[in-house]
């Protein structure tokens, strides 16, 4: 009996990772200065980005399996992560997008959900766009509908490593956030609307540190939600990243209040800055997550990155 289970077994994930085969599909942009980055359908993932050092050459900026079957097993990286229904589970990383539209520096995928997954009365109605400019920015731009009322928390899983070597410590990366609160978590990992003062605190970034300078300080490393300064305007920086050994810095825009900041443990080799509509707008309105009939929900981010850091991060 044992023997034909694992008979069974074999067989089944076998079919799965056969299916999983054909149907996945990579989109390759390249802009005017070279950089690459590569899209797949499988959870509308960022796969792969390039981006220039100092002395002119590409190397890769975000973490990526080159065996595409291990994306099985790490569902969320690189993903659209979408958090949906009375279930509020993410799902959507798990599945086959279907494109849309797609040209050199720009492709468009969608996923229309089934009626009742996650628990949700209707459907969901899911887009993401990357392009990739040639000022060289990566932006990704999210539209979402639903003909239920629905909870709605839409992020990336985008692991971000600036030294071109995506085994190399990020701890002596440099990181400056617009923030000067956070948004605390519950035991449940959801957030509770409490801000808190970080000043003074491993947690403050409004002055540019090494991201390693005071991480042993924390419990797990970094994973908080930072609530931004400036929560409506776009034409302000949310975060800056830079890696002075590379020359690299990247900077972040988002139309989000909130940008969760992860180093996945105290010893990192990868950071994600994921955008969050939660927290607290301009006028310190409370921002609902609460999308219904009628409503488009637009987020939108963008990753711009250069080899001339901000001034704010020059050290001479």
């Amino acid at each position: 009996m044992k023997q034909l289970y694992a008979i069974l077994t074999a067989t089944m994930l076998s079919m799965v990772l056969c299916l999983y085969a054909q149907e996945q599909k990579q989109f390759r942009l390249i802009n005017g200065n070279g950089m690459e980055a590569i899209i797949s359908n499988y959870g509308a993932r960022l796969v792969s980005l390039t981006a220039h050092n100092w002395n002119g050459r590409l190397e890769p900026v975000v973490k990526g399996y080159t065996n595409k079957e291990e994306y099985l097993k790490d569902r969320t990286l690189g993903a659209t992560l979408i958090y949906f229904g009375k279930n509020n589970e993410e799902t959507l990383s798990g599945k086959m997008w279907k494109l849309v539209s797609s040209d050199n520096q720009s492709v468009t995928l969608r996923y229309v959900t089934s009626e009742g997954e996650n628990g949700l009365d209707g459907k969901l109605n899911a887009t993401v766009t990357y392009t990739l400019s040639d000022q060289n920015a990566l932006d990704v731009d999210y539209r979402v509908a639903t003909t239920a009322e629905t909870k709605l928390e839409v992020t990336n899983g985008i692991c971000f490593n600036l030294s071109g070597e995506m085994h190399r410590s990020i701890l002596k990366q440099h990181l400056w956030v617009d923030a000067v609160q956070i948004n605390t978590y519950n035991a449940q990992r959801q957030l509770t609307g409490v801000l808190q003062r970080i000043k003074n605190t491993p947690f403050d970034f409004t002055k540019p540190r090494e991201i390693g300078e005071r991480i042993k300080s924390t419990s797990k490393g970094y994973d908080n939600a930072y609530q931004l300064r400036h929560p409506d305007n776009m034409q302000k920086a949310a975060a800056i990243l830079f890696d002075a050994q590379s020359g690299r810095a990247m900077t972040v825009y988002s139309s989000e209040p909130t940008l969760n900041i992860n180093t996945y443990g105290k010893e990192s080799c990868g950071i994600s800055l994921q955008p969050i509509h939660a927290g607290y707008n301009s006028g310190m309105e409370k921002v609902s997550n609460e999308l219904r009939p009628g409503q488009v929900f637009h987020g939108a981010t963008v990753f711009f990155f250069t080899t001339d850091p901000p001034l704010i991060m020059r050290t001479k």
